[in-house]
């Protein structure tokens, strides 16, 4: 009887649903019983529409209204990432709409539950009362939200609520009318976290990021910034996609000092402004021809009035770089060929002007990859570059260059060694002109040298390990070297050092190169060895020595949790050593430990002597202690220190840490003390926030 009136059931509710547009709606339970328009089910309830997936312990369901009743252990699942239960519910099935008493809700993708006393709901929106919602554990969350009243937009997977208490545990922290914030990792358009810090010398630094996403494939950012003691800033940034194969973003803005610290500080200008142009596409023409073509275009286009334009971008960028450089590149490759157009604009902030600034507008350089001719063994190489460099002020250049190497390799002792020939030409030719001297000419340089190599690879299995070399030695020698009275007198006209790339300056000499590892049984590194050498033969000017510094280079790892380095460098010119780098690391259970001591001395006596330590840990559980210093043994202070922890959960995170830094200050032989804590926490998926509470402290030796 029940089976037959459970296939009366679908026919009568199909037959409606295609008369009156109803949700077609299948229902199976244990217990059937039907009382004119309106179904009884009782015991196992399960209920399918187009939209629900419903489970209950009894049901009433009118087929004529759409009218839904449940009552008992109530599962309603719409799609496979959203869930509520409740204990009584009434629903609509025509027009979605219907209450819950009480209810908890899940949303699977962002983790998130809520509980409320009731809850009502249309086809977009779930009204609810007297709620709680969080992404931690049910039972004893470690942070929870509460609201009297909310309201949570199903399309745009965002909740707003009112008369809002943070807690953490059972804690109230703290209170606000209104709140509200995504439930999805959507892009979407709103607040981002803002950025907070303290100094000294520029007040209150507070930057609260506005963002707007129109649409899938670009954004808009706003930075507007107070800085209290120094001025104001608005900066912006639009990210976009124009195609599957690109990237690009648009950054501009502008800050503005106030008067009182532009002169205590002295700076050139009263307001920073500036924009940039990244642009990053594959694919630009290569689509239209065969697979074999690729090509890429690459814009990094940067303008603005001096350096601090970008030092006040936000609290952490600090560039100290006065030269700017805007890159413009594309390519196109196919099999061996590869072409390429460049250009190069600079933008130097330490002169008052760049009209005599030499700028690359453009670089064409044809390229053919290494290729056997004629026979197996002979390979050659071509490399063709024209660059034309000019000023505003009529300083131009044009400069070609050509390389063409060809090599010739030969095993020797059964491919035990290998020896292989090398002759390398070059020819560079540049037309000048500087119309403020009333100067030109034009001139050429042809050289070429060659290389002679021996190289061998060999590997040798041991009882207990494996043994790999490779060892290579290269011997220089110059060929002719001519240069036309024309570029002599462009030499002597001018010291651009454009110029000086034009020149090889090849010199006569012997390069020693090792590699070798060790591995053990089970095919693991134990050893990696690198040492390398140059010794300059023949004549040698006099500002330089005829043995190059020798390079030195190993790893040992002691175990899987213990690695020793060492990096050394000896200057055979003043008898010593000019790097000498050691570096421990100790990983072992939840700890971690890295020990660095530097020591390198330049060639006017200058002396870097540091020690560098960090370590940290993961005993406790979900917590990573930590703690870095930085020494300076020469001038004997800690150059930097700083001691925190972070915290990390499954449904929010923070890291505290307190850091000190020493700046030395050349102009002032003072130095600027930097110290501070730095606080940082997450509530997933809402966002989080930083705080940078921080004091500098100018003091004079």
């Amino acid at each position: 009887m029940h089976f037959k009136l459970f296939f009366l059931l679908l026919f009568t509710s199909a037959l409606f649903s295609v008369e009156n547009g109803t949700q077609k709606v299948e229902i199976l339970a244990k217990t059937l019983n039907k009382n004119g328009t309106v179904v009884h089910a009782k015991d196992d309830v399960v209920l399918y529409s187009s939209k629900y997936i419903i489970t209950a312990d009894e049901a009433y369901y009118d087929y004529n209204t759409s009218d839904l009743e449940l009552i008992g252990n109530i599962t309603i699942m719409e799609g496979i990432s959203y869930s509520t239960r409740s204990g009584y519910s009434k629903l609509n099935m025509n027009n979605d709409t219907g209450s819950l008493t009480p209810m908890f809700a899940y949303a699977g993708e962002s983790k998130m539950w809520m509980k409320c006393d009731t809850a009502t709901f249309d086809p977009r929106y779930y009204v609810t009362t007297k709620s709680i919602v969080s992404s931690c554990d049910v039972q004893e969350p470690d942070w929870k939200i509460g609201f009297t009243t909310g309201e949570y937009d199903r399309q745009e997977q965002f909740l707003s609520t009112y008369n809002t208490l943070f807690y953490v545990a059972d804690i109230p922290v703290f209170y606000l009318p209104y709140f509200a914030f995504p439930t999805d990792t959507r892009r979407r358009t709103g607040l981002l976290r803002p950025d907070f810090a303290f100094s000294g010398g520029e007040g209150l630094y507070y930057m609260q990021p506005i963002y707007f996403a129109p649409q899938v494939n670009w954004d808009f950012q706003l930075n507007p910034q107070i800085r209290t003691n120094r001025g104001l800033g608005l900066h912006a940034k639009l990210r976009f996609a124009d195609s599957p194969y690109s990237y690009g973003e648009i950054s501009f803005g502008q800050f503005k000092e106030k008067s009182s610290y532009q002169l205590e500080n002295n700076l050139k200008n009263s307001k920073h402004y500036g924009y940039s142009i990244a642009y990053d596409r594959s694919q630009l023409f290569s689509g239209y021809f065969n697979e074999n073509v690729e090509d890429g275009l690459w814009l990094d286009i940067n303008y603005l009035n001096d350096i601090d334009y970008l030092n006040t971008i936000n609290n952490d960028t600090k560039n100290y770089d006065t030269l700017v450089q805007s890159t413009v590149n594309y390519y196109i490759k196919r099999d061996l060929d590869y072409l390429g157009l460049y250009a190069k604009y600079y933008i130097d902030t330490a002169k008052e002007n760049n009209d005599r600034t030499i700028q690359e507008l453009p670089a064409l350089q044809y390229h053919r990859f290494t290729n056997s001719i004629f026979i197996d063994n002979l390979f050659y190489s071509i490399d063709y570059q024209t660059i034309n460099s000019m000023s505003k002020n009529g300083l131009n250049a044009v400069t070609h260059q050509i390389n063409a190497p060809i090599s010739i390799h030969f095993p020797l002792l059964d491919d035990f060694l290998h020896f292989k020939a090398s002759e390398y030409f070059y020819i560079a030719k540049v037309n000048y002109t500087d119309e403020v001297y009333n100067s030109s000419g034009s001139g050429s340089v042809i050289q070429n040298f060659h290389r002679l190599s021996l190289y061998t690879e060999l590997s040798k299995p041991y009882n207990s390990f494996m043994h790999t070399l490779s060892f290579a030695l290269d011997y220089t020698i110059p060929g002719n070297s001519s240069k036309s009275d024309g570029f002599k007198e462009i030499e002597e006209d001018t010291n651009l050092d454009e110029f000086d790339s034009l020149l090889l300056n090849t010199k006569e000499n012997i390069s020693i190169g090792l590699i070798e590892y060790f591995y053990n049984s089970s095919g693991k590194k134990i050893v990696a060895h690198t040492l390398r050498q140059t010794i300059l033969m023949g004549d040698i000017a006099t500002n330089e020595y005829k043995y190059k510094d020798l390079s030195n280079n190993l790893h040992i790892y002691i175990a899987n949790d213990l690695k020793i380095s060492n990096l050394l460098t000896y200057s055979h010119e003043f008898s010593r050593l000019s790097k000498f780098q050691t570096s421990i690391t100790w990983k072992i259970e939840d700890y971690k430990t890295k020990f660095i001591h530097t020591y390198q001395e330049d060639s006017q006596d200058k002396v870097d002597n540091y020690l560098t330590f960090s370590v940290d840990t993961n005993y406790i559980s979900n917590y990573n202690l930590f703690a870095s210093t930085n020494y300076d043994i020469e001038g004997d202070y800690f150059k930097s220190w700083q001691v925190g922890w972070t915290m990390k959960k499954k449904c929010w995170d923070y890291r505290l840490a307190y850091r000190e830094e020493v700046e030395p200050d050349s102009s002032t032989n003072g130095s600027t003390n930097k110290r501070g804590i730095y606080l940082t926490f997450n509530l997933y998926p809402i966002g989080g926030i930083s705080y940078d509470f921080t004091r500098e402290h100018n003091s004079a030796n």
